[in-house]
């Protein structure tokens, strides 16, 4: 946050030495403050359709920014009730007094009603992981949890290393992998298609986390794959991804197969999901 800040000019040096004092203290009591259980989000948007950013949740008696974007999951944020409310504008802005001054707490005064409002699973808790699907109008942004830890109630639960494939289309795929490298020792597993009313399963997923600390000769493990689907035209599965991948022990990638707008054929959208700093 402070390297992505623009540096201002200061009237000395020690005034410089003040204010960056300042930033450092105000970024550390930040990242102390933050939850170290609840729910972070992250956008899957096969249109390229996004959130805007910042939004602003509830933290504490106060608010706080939160940016949702693709790839990279937000920071925690701690469900109020049972949910989170997002509003696109500071509400503490808007619940400010006739003389401009700041409401003291989220409810000291009247606030303006959220943009969109996340239901968070019951029986879940810990730690989760929001798939928010966005749209042209907030009344039909779509969400998914996973959980990232045990408290997880009916929650699918994601391991926190290696690689994991979770299939949001409707084509049936196949994953080959090949720990040699040349596919003399091929293991293949089915991945079913999404079914709204039964959410993120272990039907529709795939993980490989086998010697994802690391491998005999302290080498990262790598594994060769061919992800392929089926499609209605053709009874036949197709290749559409084919490469290497790395498996780490120190944060897991999903891979989010949905599909694609353009063409009648899955895609990727990756997720690098990282323990919390």
């Amino acid at each position: 946050m402070l390297a992505a800040m623009p540096l201002c000019a200061q009237s000395s040096r020690g005034a410089s030495r003040g204010a960056s004092a300042a930033s450092a203290s105000s970024a550390s009591s930040a990242e102390q403050s933050a939850p170290k259980s609840g729910v972070r989000f992250v956008i899957c948007s096969p249109t390229g359709e996004s959130l805007p950013s910042p939004l602003y949740c509830k933290e504490g008696k106060g608010f706080r920014e939160i940016k949702i974007s693709p790839r990279t999951p937000s920071r925690r944020v701690r469900p109020t009730g049972g949910v989170v409310e997002f509003w696109d504008k500071d509400p503490s802005e808007a619940a400010a007094d006739e003389k401009g001054k700041k409401a003291s707490s989220a409810a000291s005064k009247k606030l303006p009603d959220p943009v969109f409002t996340v239901k968070v699973p019951e029986g879940a808790g810990g730690k989760m992981l929001c798939i928010v699907v966005p749209s042209k109008s907030f009344s039909k942004v779509q969400t998914y949890f996973l959980s990232e830890s045990g408290a997880a109630g009916n929650l699918y639960k994601v391991p926190s290393k290696g690689l994991h494939v979770i299939n949001f289309s409707s084509f049936p795929l196949k994953m080959v992998t090949s720990e040699k490298g040349d596919f003399s020792d091929p293991v293949e597993k089915p991945i079913g298609v999404f079914r709204r009313d039964e959410g993120i399963s272990s039907k529709n997923s795939w993980s490989y986390t086998e010697g994802a600390d690391k491998d005999g000769e302290g080498k990262p493990k790598r594994v060769a794959f061919v992800l392929m689907y089926k499609d209605k035209s053709n009874p036949e599965f197709k290749r559409f991804k084919a490469s290497q991948f790395v498996v780490s022990g120190r944060q897991a990638q999903i891979n989010l197969v949905v599909k694609d707008p353009e063409r009648d054929m899955p895609k990727l959208l990756p997720i690098q999901l990282m323990e919390d700093k």
